[in-house]
């Protein structure tokens, strides 16, 4: 009965899937297991908080500044999460800025040269996932 299946490749699927789903009890079309850990990896952020410093714009009044953040686990020891904030600037200039945990004096001060992207760890935590941060440009 399997074998005639097979032959007729239903369901639109290929023999060989079939065959797969025959063997194993179900397709498997890249799916990787999971089952050391239920948590994701990496856990983004949403943008950073609004300072009172004015944002660096181009010549379209767009700003300068692309910033992504994310909560990364590390793979030696998944409790630990590097909190990661990565910068892109868009714009022909050279742009200094201080990346900051919120109300926080924990900051990273960097240079960002034009058309270039840094991502640089604001810090690094045990279990926690969710942090805000702001970003001040000069």
């Amino acid at each position: 009965m399997i074998f005639k299946v097979l032959m007729k490749g239903a369901g639109g699927a290929t023999p060989l899937a079939w065959l797969f789903v025959a063997l194993f009890g179900t397709f498997a079309y890249g799916q990787a297991s999971t089952t050391s850990s239920t948590q994701p990896s990496i856990t983004m952020m949403g943008p950073a908080e609004a300072s009172n410093a004015s944002v660096i714009r181009d010549a379209l009044g767009r700003p300068c500044l692309d910033v992504e953040a994310a909560a990364r686990r590390q793979v030696v020891n998944p409790q630990m999460l590097d909190h990661v904030v990565s910068i892109n600037n868009k714009c022909p200039r050279l742009i200094k800025l201080k990346v900051c945990y919120l109300k926080s004096d924990r900051c990273r001060e960097l240079d960002l040269q034009s058309y270039k992207r840094v991502d640089t760890i604001l810090g690094t935590m045990a279990g926690v996932s969710f942090f805000r941060y702001m970003i001040l440009q000069r």
